[in-house]
């Protein structure tokens, strides 16, 4: 297998670190908001990679945290942390925002038919973790405390800082730190430990260097190493956070163990929403729920696959109209399946897959030979590719409404007959008249 790794900037070929095990981490939320559709490709472009791999016969231990604290506004230094400033605008106490929003994660990767990470560590429930992190780097001559009481990571003395963005240190220094803090040494340094707000009490924990709470960055690299250990296979994300979230756990994970932080490093490409960045000044920002209102989980997913997940793509209703529409000949034709399966046809697909999961490439070539591939590795693919396929005699509801409508259509009832028929689409059931019986197609 072929796996894009962004440290290198080539495809490589996919060999872990233990044969047959595979260790991935991919940042997870900062729980102060519903989750929307970017969160939901990178999400499931990952869910993609971990049931390829499981499926060329990998044990995968995949690793999601849940960002609950240090997480500031605008991705800054300085300023409020994002969490906190939800639980004052709504007024509900920090915990209640947490619990809220995890929760909400949850069900959405749920109902986007994603396959729930191994373990979601909370960074707040490993303070202790990230409070011995930052003492080694202090001990190491990697970071410093300042006199307000925060620690910051000394990126001077990381020499190939810079290394996965591919930016050097003058440039980052002059054209991309936002609102840098006054008493770190250099504009580059960035925080592991910020000093509590004055009149805090939640969210903040004592440390040797007073009240406070963990950097962002420094939250990811302590959670990785407790359950992936120092060196790990796959570090994932969307592209957005290579710098300088990524660049930033690099530097300050191998500054302390003195070996690499992960062997490949994978990121999906930026979406957009009509060819702009999501943003809530523009508002138009598309919640996972709102997109689930309009899409099934199996088109949105299709719709993603359609582009590379390396590719930016853009959120449209003709991009999505695409998912719609591979949906519905995938899942008709598998009602009309041959014994056996085309081998030429099976092995251009998984070629493709090994090939960076070159999705595009597959699905061409699925839908063009769908009715070559036998109901066994048909359900193969479903399941590489996250689709569900319901059965309408598993869904009490949808059987009594289609039993109507065939009532209803043999009296002649169409309006009634209608009605049905879009009751049975809110189900989950498409519904195709043919000869000789009607099918009932999941959406």
């Amino acid at each position: 297998m072929l796996l894009y790794n962004t440290l290198s900037g080539t495809k490589e070929d996919f060999k872990p670190l233990e044969d047959r095990q595979v260790r991935m981490y991919v940042c997870g939320p900062t729980v102060y908001d519903y989750d929307h559709v970017g969160h939901a490709r990178t999400y499931i472009s990952f869910d993609l990679l971990n049931r390829f791999l499981r499926f060329l016969g990998y044990k995968v231990k995949y690793v999601q945290n849940i960002t609950d604290v240090g997480h500031l506004v605008g991705d800054g230094e300085t300023g409020l942390d994002k969490v906190r400033v939800k639980a004052q605008e709504t007024g509900v106490s920090v915990e209640e925002i947490i619990d809220q929003f995890s929760e909400a994660h949850r069900r959405d990767l749920a109902s986007l038919q994603v396959t729930p990470p191994d373990l979601m560590p909370r960074a707040s429930e490993h303070i202790k973790d990230i409070i011995t992190f930052v003492e080694e780097l202090i001990t190491k001559g990697f970071a410093y405390q300042t006199r307000e009481g925060n620690v910051y990571f000394r990126v001077s003395k990381k020499a190939d800082y810079g290394k996965l963005s591919h930016r050097g240190l003058a440039e980052i220094i002059t054209g991309t730190r936002i609102e840098p803090a006054r008493d770190k040494t250099s504009p580059a340094d960035f925080a592991l430990w910020k000093a509590a707000p004055i009149g805090a009490k939640d969210m903040v924990w004592d440390s040797p260097w007073g009240k406070g709470f963990p950097g962002w960055h420094i939250e990811c690299s302590a959670m990785s190493q407790k359950y992936l250990g120092n060196t790990f296979d796959i570090h994932g994300s969307a592209i957005e956070h290579i710098f300088p979230h990524h660049e930033n756990e690099i530097a300050q994970s191998e500054a302390l163990t003195g070996q690499p932080l992960a062997k490949y490093w994978v990121h999906t490409g930026l979406l957009t929403v009509g060819g702009q960045k999501m943003s809530k000044s523009l508002k138009n920002t598309v919640s996972v729920a709102d997109a689930l209102k309009d899409y099934s989980a199996n088109e949105l997913r299709l719709a993603f696959f359609l582009t590379s997940y390396r590719r930016p793509f853009d959120y449209t209703k003709a991009s999505l109209e695409q998912g719609v529409v591979l949906r519905r000949k995938l899942f008709t034709n598998s009602f009309s399946l041959p014994k056996e399966t085309d081998q030429t046809v099976w092995k251009e697909m998984i070629e493709a897959l090994n090939d960076d999961l070159d999705t595009p490439k597959a699905l061409q070539v699925w839908e063009q030979n769908s009715q070559k591939i036998n109901e066994t590795d048909t359900n193969k693919l479903f399941n590489i590719f996250g689709l569900i396929k319901k059965k309408i005699e598993d869904v009490p509801e949808a059987v009594g409404l289609a039993a109507d409508r065939n009532k209803a259509r043999a009296n002649q009832d169409f309006l009634t007959a209608d009605n049905r028929k879009n009751e049975l689409f809110q189900h989950g059931f498409e519904v195709l008249d043919t000869e000789p019986k009607t099918l009932y197609i999941s959406r």
